[in-house]
Order: C-alpha cells, then sequence, then structure tokens
C-alpha cells in the first residue's frame, strides 16, 4: 500500500466537498402551489370626523382619529356616492368661476352706447326679479353687473378724452410744400444779393513783411520810410509824457494813384492805449496821398493792402515792421 500525501489529501477534500454541495442544492425545491403560512389581514375603512364623543362605539364601522357615536337624521349609513353623483356634488361644492374679461368693443357713439347700457340694466332688474334657484343665475347676475360697470366706465372716458382730429388739425401737401419753396426763394435772393456785393468790392493785393518780390517789396519800403519820417515829427506828446509804450498792427488800404480810402484804415490789433492807436491811424492819414502804386506791384488789383506793425517807443520814437 503506497504512502498518502497531502496532494492526495487535498483531493480527497475538495471532492467530498463538492458531492455535498451538489446534494444539497439538488435536494431544496421551491413549489408554485404552496399556501401563504401568515392570516390575511381585515380590511377596515378609515375616516376622518369632525366631531367626537367620550363614549366609545359599540360597533364601529369605519376607523378615525377620535370617537363619533354617529349623527344626521338616518338610521341606515348613507351609501356611498356614485361617479356621476360624487362629479355632481364636486362641481356645487366649487366656488363659482370668476367672469372672464370680455373683449373691449369698438367705440360706438355716446346715444348707442346709453342705449346698450339701458337695455342691460333693464335686463338686469327682471333678473333680479326672478328667484334665484341654482347658483348659475348667481354668476350671470355678477357677469351683468360687470358688463354695466364697464359699459358706463368707457362711455365716460370717451366723453372726457378728445379725439384725435379735434385736438390736431390735418395739413395739406401744398401746404407743407409752400413754407420750403418761400425759404428756397429767400436763400436764392440772399445769395444774389451778396454775390452782387462781391463782384462791387475792389480787388485788393496784401503785402507785408515777409513778401520777397522786389517791386512789392520796394513799394512798401518806401511807405513805411515815409510813415516812420511823419510819425517821429508827429509823435503824440501825452504818450511821451506818461511815457507809455506800446506795439499795435495796422491794416491800410490804398488805392492805386496812392490815396487812403475814408474806411481804408484798420486797428487789427490793439496796443493796449487809446492814445498810440489814435496816433497810427492819424499819421497814416498825415502820410496821404502815397506815390502811385506801380502796375507790376498792383498785378491787376484795384488796390493794395499793407499789413505792418508799429512800435512806439519814447525812448526810440516810431518804427515799423
Amino acid at each position: 500500500m503506497g504512502r498518502i500525501t497531502a496532494t492526495d489529501r487535498l483531493i480527497f477534500t475538495l471532492l467530498f466537498s463538492a458531492i455535498i454541495h451538489l446534494s444539497i442544492v439538488l435536494g431544496v425545491g421551491f413549489g408554485a402551489s404552496s399556501k401563504p403560512t401568515n392570516t390575511p389581514l381585515s380590511n377596515l375603512e378609515i375616516t376622518l370626523v369632525k366631531q367626537q364623543t367620550k363614549e366609545a362605539p359599540e360597533k364601529a364601522d369605519f376607523l378615525a382619529q377620535a370617537n363619533n357615536e354617529g349623527g344626521g337624521e338616518l338610521d341606515e349609513k348613507v351609501p356611498e356616492p356614485s361617479p356621476e353623483d360624487a362629479t355632481a356634488e364636486q362641481q356645487a361644492s366649487l366656488p363659482p368661476p370668476s367672469p372672464q374679461p370680455l373683449p373691449t368693443p369698438p367705440a360706438p357713439e355716446p346715444e348707442i352706447a346709453v342705449k346698450e347700457v339701458q337695455q342691460t340694466e333693464t335686463e338686469v332688474i327682471k333678473e333680479e326679479s326672478k328667484p334665484l334657484a341654482t347658483p348659475t343665475k348667481a354668476i350671470v347676475q355678477a357677469k351683468a353687473e360687470r358688463i354695466v360697470e364697464q359699459a358706463l366706465e368707457e362711455a365716460d372716458q370717451r366723453q372726457a378724452e378728445p379725439t384725435i382730429s379735434e385736438t390736431k388739425p390735418k395739413i395739406s401737401a401744398r401746404d407743407l410744400k409752400l413754407p420750403s419753396q418761400s425759404e428756397i426763394a429767400l436763400l436764392e435772393k440772399q445769395f444774389d444779393s451778396t454775390a452782387k456785393a462781391l463782384s462791387k468790392r475792389p480787388k485788393k493785393r496784401q503785402i507785408s513783411a515777409a513778401t520777397k518780390e522786389y517791386a512789392a517789396a520796394a513799394y512798401m519800403r518806401a511807405w513805411a520810410m515815409k510813415v516812420e519820417r511823419i510819425g517821429n515829427f508827429n509823435y503824440p506828446q501825452e504818450a511821451k509824457r506818461q511815457n507809455i509804450n506800446g506795439n499795435l498792427m495796422l491794416t491800410v488800404d490804398i488805392n492805386a494813384d496812392g490815396s487812403v480810402p475814408p474806411d481804408g484804415i484798420v486797428v487789427s490789433r490793439s496796443s493796449g492805449h487809446k492814445i498810440l492807436d489814435d496816433a497810427a491811424v492819424r499819421i497814416v492819414r498825415l502820410g496821404a496821398p502815397y506815390a502811385a502804386i506801380p502796375e507790376n506791384v498792383l498785378l491787376n488789383s484795384d488796390m493794395l493792402t499793407i499789413i505792418r506793425t508799429w512800435k512806439f517807443k519814447t525812448s526810440r520814437g516810431l518804427s515799423t515792421r
């Protein structure tokens, strides 16, 4: 007989365990027709009571949160309502539906609105004289009252508010065109007058210290030397006495023959002292007429405009630049 090893013992144990498990699994079964072992529950209706009594009833028909011996006018239990009766009772217990807002009718004439209101009031009075047998008549009465109130309010609003045609006058297309045509004619007239005035004004050529052309620069230099000489001989004595100094800019228009027009002298920038401004204008008038302006200086213009800066210094006299 051979020696039993640990491996043999393990194999034997596994086979024995498998046989026992198979026998248990195959031996247990379930039957579909087996009867339930628990006892069936008895059914009992449950309800809620509004009133309670101290004594409990001998034989209760329902379960409730408190004892109640019962009440009412009948000795027998009231049968359960059918679905149709339950629906009717539920509809009766529900509050009457709120009246739906009626669409706003078109604005009628005041007389027609008054007739409709009177007719509605007559119908409401007839309805009020009849006995209210069902809740439907109460709803109809509420709707009628609401219609009457809305009709009265709309009639008052139509009488209080003026119509658009009364407040805003109609303007025709012809009236709209007339102002624009008159404005156009006025603008054309102003443009013509301005163009004529500009055409009559003499053409001027302006020269200043920045002029580089020989002929124009030579004429302006000769004019400035004459002005400075006359200005130093006629320097304002009041300015010397008060020791007033200042600079100013003078614009002088000279005609082709050398004369100065009446409005040809303008103080473009004042010195801040009226004595010096008036002295500059007086000196230009004393020096006129000046030399005639050559054609190569005018260049097809009617007059020459000289712009110079005048400096009055009590210590140095008058100078221009």
